[in-house]
C-alpha cells in the first residue's frame, strides 16, 4: 500500500490534489491542513484527486473537448489528407506512382468534415485515416 499526501488548500474537480505519494512507511510530519490517507499502488500525484464526501481517491477526469476544440481538431485532421484531394495524384495517367486508394480519403474526408461545420462538444470517435497505397506503373 502507499499513502497520499492530500492538499486541501489545492482544490481539484469536486475535491482536493494528491499532491505526493510514498510507500506506506515513508511518511513524514506535515502541518495542518495538509493530511495522509491511504492509498492504492497505482496512484500518482497530480493524476488523482480525493474526494472529502466519499473519503475516496480518484483519478481526474479526463478532459472533455469542447465544440471550438473539435472543429479545430477536425480541421487538422482534413489539412493532414488535403493532399489526396489533388486529381492528378490518383490519376495514373498523370502521376507515377499514384494513390490507389483515393476513395478510401474521400470517405474519411466525408466523415470528418461535418465537425468543421457543426462542431460538437465531448469526445468524438474520429474516423480513422486511412494509410496510402502507392502503385507504380
Amino acid at each position: 500500500m502507499k499513502e497520499a499526501l492530500i492538499s486541501p488548500t489545492e482544490p481539484r474537480e469536486t475535491g482536493y490534489r494528491v499532491a505526493q505519494v510514498v510507500d506506506q512507511y515513508e511518511t513524514f510530519e506535515v502541518g495542518q491542513p495538509l493530511f495522509w490517507v491511504e492509498c492504492a499502488d497505482d496512484v500518482v500525484a497530480d493524476e488523482f484527486w480525493y474526494d472529502p464526501n466519499t473519503q475516496t481517491i480518484e483519478p481526474n477526469p479526463s478532459h472533455i473537448p469542447t465544440a471550438t476544440e473539435n472543429k479545430q481538431t477536425a480541421i487538422g485532421l482534413l489539412q493532414e489528407t488535403d493532399w489526396a484531394t489533388i486529381a492528378d495524384v490518383s490519376d495514373p495517367n498523370l502521376s507515377n506512382p499514384y494513390l490507389s486508394n483515393a476513395k478510401a480519403f474521400i470517405d474519411y474526408r466525408n466523415l470528418i468534415r461535418p465537425y468543421t461545420i457543426n462542431p460538437i462538444a465531448g469526445n468524438i470517435d474520429w474516423a480513422t485515416k486511412p494509410e496510402p497505397i502507392w502503385i507504380t506503373k
